[in-house]
């Protein structure tokens, strides 16, 4: 069977559903994780899955299960998965996992920041508010690379696929951004107006949005990794 043929078994208006792994076919039609040819609401029968199943958290074994039938090798073709400009940096990516530890750098800092910014709240320690404050610098710091590194894990293993948990991570790592920005230029402009309570709310506030900010991003990042 050849690639094109393939397609065709999309799981679609009550057609079988077929992926290729590794130059063979398989029909995951009676898998309930294959609903309508569809998988992770992002991957999608039909395709070849090779470098994908060999990014997931669940190994090619998953393709022996009794639900999953072999059903034909693939025939030769221009398209080959060595022709595949990403798959060196596939290895690589796999080996080093440069995003899942980036992206606890800014986590962690936020969550100890704020945490500093409720106990100055508390008990009015300046050395509780000067830590939450350099917190906000270091965190927003770190924001940068996990980002780059995300975009990186994006296109390598998803192929810049926007399903809507991409969306998400998107939409509210760019939020999260702005919100650190307005929220540093919010306690300069407190130390530039000591008189002033108003800055010094708002810089409060706008900390502790941070949270869920940075909560609702992992959240959504937890759900590219485990989505059931």
């Amino acid at each position: 069977m050849k690639r094109e043929d393939v397609k065709k078994f999309d799981g679609k208006d009550g057609k079988r559903a077929y992926i290729i792994f590794k130059n063979k076919i398989y029909d995951v039609t009676n898998s309930k994780l294959w609903k309508n040819g569809t998988h992770m609401s992002r991957h999608q029968a039909g395709e070849d899955l090779t470098n994908f199943i060999s990014m997931a958290p669940h190994g090619e074994d998953v393709l022996q299960r009794d639900n999953i039938k072999f059903v034909d090798n693939l025939e030769d073709d221009t398209t080959t998965i060595n022709d595949d400009k990403k798959d060196k940096l596939r290895v690589l990516y796999s080996k080093l996992h440069p995003h899942p530890i980036l992206i606890h750098y800014p986590m962690g800092i936020f969550y100890f920041g704020a945490l500093m910014q409720l106990l100055y709240i508390i008990t009015n320690n300046e050395n509780f508010g000067k830590s939450a404050f350099y917190a906000l610098i270091v965190a927003t710091l770190s924001i940068f690379p996990a980002v780059f590194s995300g975009i990186l894990s994006w296109w390598i293993n998803y192929d810049l696929t926007l399903t809507k948990i991409f969306k998400n991570k998107i939409t509210f790592s760019i939020i999260l951004i702005l919100l650190s920005l307005i929220v540093i230029s919010l306690k300069i402009m407190s130390n530039n107006n000591p008189q002033s309570t108003i800055y010094n709310i708002l810089y409060s506030v706008g900390y502790f949005i941070i949270i869920p900010t940075v909560t609702f991003i992992a959240y959504n990042g937890g759900k590219i990794t485990w989505p059931h």
